[in-house]
């Protein structure tokens, strides 16, 4: 593996601006091998600034597609598979609108603060408990102590940009590595190699806010990008934060930046395993796995 980095596309926004995404994944065997039930995490989200037009996704060998809504709200395809195959290929195609998120800038027309600690009134206390649960118990106080070290919060009961300026330092300290292979490093082990995946990265930001009391998730999509644009793109991955003033809130450590116009949410979880865009097995009949490609290409029009 090599340290790349993460170019992002200028915006140049002056209204709604629509993506096409294909998304393609190939997996290759040694011989005829049959497929047990596949979960396919691939349709992007929607929302206020999100308009999903077309959705496309085949299979080959061909497959039976049943869509349902999981519990964290995201449309998840299960594929049932009858026929063998040396070769197995999944296809994503969708066309979606996108508008500019909010320009969120404080009264004085610097950027937006944060207030610090966070206060979740009412049923939001309840229902930001999962999110406020570090997945890595054992490294909670080391990640409260660099955190703090960073110099990004406040005194108690003011306010500053405490996530913009994390994702700013995330950037700063850990170099982009592009990793394949699947699965996410610890946040210690993150900041011990300074180095990590987007993946990685994102795990950091987490647990980090959730550290200091906030509730975080991790997101799973796509990134318009230098390679993107060129077919050789990759799945990406950020961080939510659940601010009471603004609602789910997302910050791209692999940046250093708020998410902006390029990035499209296809899954969010309290836990990264939970967005694996595909999971499944296979029957070996004594083959073997011989490996997995990925394409990804993206063009706005």
């Amino acid at each position: 593996m090599q340290n790349q980095s993460i170019v992002q596309v200028p915006a140049h926004l002056s209204g709604p601006v629509r993506f096409q995404f294909s998304h393609q994944t190939n997996y290759q065997y040694s011989g005829l091998v049959s497929f047990g039930t596949h979960r396919l995490v691939l349709r992007p989200r929607e929302s206020h600034f999100e308009r999903l037009e077309s959705i496309r996704v085949t299979t080959t060998p061909p497959s039976h597609l049943h869509w349902y809504q999981d519990i964290y709200g995201n449309i998840i395809a299960s594929a049932k598979f009858s026929e063998t195959a040396a070769q197995l290929v999944i296809r994503s195609e969708f066309t979606i609108t996108k508008t500019a998120l909010p320009d969120w800038v404080a009264e004085d027309g610097g950027p937006i603060t944060d207030e610090y600690p966070a206060y979740y009134a009412g049923i939001e206390e309840a229902a930001s408990h999962l999110y406020r649960l570090s997945v890595y118990p054992p490294e909670v106080e080391a990640i409260r102590e660099w955190i703090r070290s960073l110099g990004i919060l406040p005194p108690v009961g003011q306010r500053a940009p405490i996530f913009s300026a994390l994702a700013k330092k995330i950037h700063e300290q850990i170099s982009y590595l592009r990793r394949e292979e699947p699965g996410v490093r610890s946040p210690s082990k993150t900041l011990a190699l300074a180095s990590g995946s987007c993946r990685d990265v994102a795990v950091l930001m987490m647990e980090a806010s959730r550290c200091i009391g906030y509730a975080a998730r991790f997101v799973s999509g796509y990134f318009e990008s230098a390679n993107s644009k060129v077919g050789i793109g990759s799945t990406h991955a950020w961080t939510e934060v659940y601010l009471p003033d603004r609602g789910w809130v997302g910050y791209d450590p692999s940046i250093g930046e708020p998410v902006g116009i390029g990035h499209v949410a296809v899954a969010v979880s309290h836990h990264p395993r939970g967005v694996m865009p595909i999971t499944g097995k296979f029957e070996s009949f004594g083959q073997r796995a011989l490996g997995m490609t990925v394409g990804i290409q993206s063009s706005r029009f």
